[in-house]
């Protein structure tokens, strides 16, 4: 019987480590002393740590303990989205529309995915200032068998959300390979303006956004 792997290392753009970064991204395997520069280490290892929103949601209850705050009673598992209001009010972000719809829409279930982290942790921000994530992985398996293996990267950023894997880039060359081979023109132009558009779609900035939209326009016309 053949296993799958996911394993991923990453890092964390910041001024420094604090309580809210702790309780986020400790699941992460976070690591203060490496690399330096500004740069935090993160990473999440098959069979080592998983990073899941029951981490995640624990890191936050001993948050709020620290900060004091009136942490609601519960029998069991504390669920994740009354701590979330809670800190967003201490932060006096709770009327942050992002944060809301999170809160209302995101399950909170299995791993803690890192747009999600990076929202939280600009919401409440105690001094950290992170300002982008970077973050590489790759899936492999114990048996060499036919695209069972693979990377992908993603970086975060209030400014570029940008995310891409190898598959993305298989899925690409052969259509377009086949679209050459069929000389279909327009199958290649949806491909290649697809990919441009999802670029495009990655930078949060509207007015800057539309302006590189002209401008590459502007670009292609010239080299023809």
């Amino acid at each position: 019987m053949a296993n799958n792997y996911y394993d991923a290392t990453g890092v964390l753009f910041l001024d420094r480590v604090t309580p809210v970064i702790h309780a986020l991204f400790g699941p992460y395997a976070l690591d203060p002393s490496h690399p330096g520069g500004g740069r935090i280490y993160i990473a999440r290892i098959s069979e080592t740590n998983d990073p899941l929103w029951e981490h995640v949601a624990e890191g936050l209850k001993d948050l709020a303990v620290e900060l004091d705050l009136a942490v609601p009673a519960s029998d069991g598992d504390l669920s994740i989205e009354p701590l979330l209001r809670l800190l967003a009010t201490h932060f006096k972000s709770d009327d942050n529309e992002d944060l809301e719809t999170l809160i209302e829409r995101h399950g909170f279930e299995d791993t803690a995915d890192l747009d999600a982290l990076f929202l939280l942790a600009t919401c409440f921000d105690d001094g950290h200032n992170l300002t982008a994530i970077s973050f590489e992985g790759c899936w492999h398996r114990s048996k060499p068998r036919l695209y069972e293996f693979g990377g992908d990267g993603e970086f975060i950023s209030r400014e570029v959300c940008l995310f891409g894997s190898s598959s993305e880039i298989l899925t690409l060359a052969s259509g377009l390979r086949q679209a050459v081979l069929d000389q279909q023109i327009e199958a290649a132009t949806d491909l290649i303006l697809r990919e441009i558009l999802n670029r495009l779609n990655g930078i949060q900035d509207a007015g800057f956004r539309t302006q590189l939209h002209q401008r590459l326009a502007d670009r292609l016309f010239d080299q023809t």
